[in-house]
């Protein structure tokens, strides 16, 4: 099982020297609350603003004042600790072509961001979603801080199956309902989902004000398009629609565009709403896309 190797120590000795593109340094208005736990060591003057009614009189800066008789209030940088959340997409969608294992992919890159983030003491944690006609299905982990905890993620990566509907809105929104810091949220998915679903869902995650990432899993036959030429009866493997479909060259050639489509799609999105979108092609390129 691909996900296994998520936890093999040469796997992750490889991972000790990288970090992840975040977001580390937040401006907090000195005498207003902030979101989220401040740490004092990371805290360092940055700027100055004028006073306005309310502000917390502690902070002005009486030297200014002295010398030019101006209510001013200096505000700081405060390194906070990141709240990490990785959402896995482990629909039945996930599960196909077979040869693609798509969510064994997911699997050991959640395993490997979960491991880099732990190593920068932010707080990790990992959640996966699935549905069925009553609707989503969502399971969480708690948070954990330090890299001595990463094996605690293994019993839940080593359970997750490929079953049930995407419901990727709903997941989404059943994650909010949960009290929570802005943080940083980053989706594993195929996105094969209606595309107001996944549109939907990334909305509800900026308007929360996390800082999001798409990782979009994509097999390498799944972008090929190559199938043999004949005639075929195939399912719907989240809902169980039946289609007759016929494949030759043009057809393959049809699928691969659209997959091709149904990527640029999604990109398109989220670069228009701020969104940081990668794909990751094939768990046989496994070693590329961590390096």
């Amino acid at each position: 099982m691909l996900a296994v190797r998520a936890f093999d120590p040469e796997f992750l000795q490889r991972l000790d020297g990288l970090v992840l593109g975040t977001k580390r340094a937040r401006t907090v208005r000195a005498g207003r609350r902030s979101i989220g736990r401040v740490l004092g060591s990371g805290i360092e003057p940055e700027n100055f603003r004028e006073y306005t009614a309310g502000d917390d009189l502690r902070f002005l800066d009486w030297n200014a004042f002295a010398r030019l008789d101006d209510l001013t209030i200096r505000t700081y940088r405060a390194e906070r600790q990141i709240e990490l959340t990785i959402i896995i997409d482990a629909s039945a969608s996930m599960g196909l072509p077979e040869s693609d294992d798509k969510l064994g992919l997911a699997l050991v890159l959640s395993a490997a961001m979960a491991y880099i983030g732990m190593g920068e003491n932010d707080s990790v944690r990992l959640a996966a979603f699935s549905g069925d006609r009553r609707g989503a299905r969502l399971q969480t982990t708690r948070f954990y801080q330090r890299r001595e905890s990463f094996f605690a993620f293994r019993p839940f990566l080593t359970s997750l199956k490929c079953e049930g509907e995407t419901r990727l809105s709903a997941a989404i929104a059943e994650f909010l309902l949960a009290p929570h810091h802005p943080g940083i949220v980053v989706l594993v998915s195929d996105f094969l989902v209606n595309p107001v679903d996944y549109e939907n869902a990334l909305a509800q995650l900026v308007a929360a004000r996390h800082e999001l990432k798409a990782i979009h899993v994509m097999g390498d036959r799944e972008c090929a398009g190559a199938y043999p030429p004949g005639a075929y009866r195939v399912r719907d493997c989240e809902t169980g629609e039946l289609r007759e479909v016929t494949f030759g060259a043009h057809e393959s050639e049809m699928c691969r565009r659209r997959v091709e489509q149904h990527s640029e799609r999604v990109n398109s999105f989220c670069a228009r709403h701020g969104i940081v979108y990668s794909r990751a092609f094939g768990a046989s390129n496994l070693d590329a896309i961590i390096s």
